[in-house]
């Protein structure tokens, strides 16, 4: 099964990117969001949580895919153009004290001209798959791992909780009902406690 998402129109070289999309092609989703958790680039968030939307993706619809399993397969980024990021009339709105500390949007040209500064973008597409052909290509076993179940807690408590448990309710009750029993009578070996009086003299 193959699933698919997009992210149009990012603020960021195409070139610059690729260097980022190359570090998680044909690997695995798990080590693919490790390696952008780890990379110091501005773009590896976005690039991370379009791997979650395509793993989202994958997963809707109770189609019972398991995320450990998917690889991925592609991801292609491709250029969408160099656009301005403001207009004139914006421009001439920005007060002289933020343009200091803005980026510069545009350049001084001849005669007292203004020239827009273009800012490349481009459109990544990020396709994930737990086809067999494919996970052999990333260097994995053709069927994923099946999860282990869970060990039951065992020993003598948890028999006797369960022994208790499944007993009826009317073994319950008669046992309820019996007497106490008696005390136990003292050995006859044993020695008694010696008591004091008040006047400081023991007696036996």
């Amino acid at each position: 099964m193959e699933a698919v998402a997009r992210l149009r129109h990012y603020r960021g070289s195409a070139q610059k990117i690729r260097l980022v999309a190359d570090l998680i092609r044909m690997k695995s989703v798990d080590r693919a969001l490790a390696t952008l958790k780890t990379t110091r680039k501005s773009c590896s968030a976005p690039l991370a949580k379009l791997v979650e939307s395509a793993v989202a993706n994958a997963q809707q619809n109770g189609s019972g895919v398991d995320a450990d399993a998917l690889v991925v397969a592609r991801i292609l980024v491709d250029g969408a153009g160099r656009k301005p990021l403001q207009r004139n009339a914006m421009i001439r709105a920005v007060s002289n004290y933020k343009k200091r500390f803005a980026r510069p949007r545009f350049m001084s040209g001849p005669q007292g001209r203004m020239w827009l500064v273009p800012r490349p973008f481009c459109h990544v597409t990020v396709v994930v798959s737990d086809d067999p052909t494919v996970r052999r290509k990333a260097g994995l076993p053709a069927e994923p791992p099946k999860p282990q179940p869970k060990k039951r807690a065992g020993g003598r408590v948890a028999a006797a909780v369960s022994k208790a448990a499944a007993r009826p309710a009317a073994e319950k009750g008669e046992k309820s009902e019996k007497a106490p029993k008696a005390p136990k009578a003292s050995k006859p070996g044993r020695a008694k406690a010696s008591k004091k009086t008040e006047s400081g003299d023991t007696q036996e």
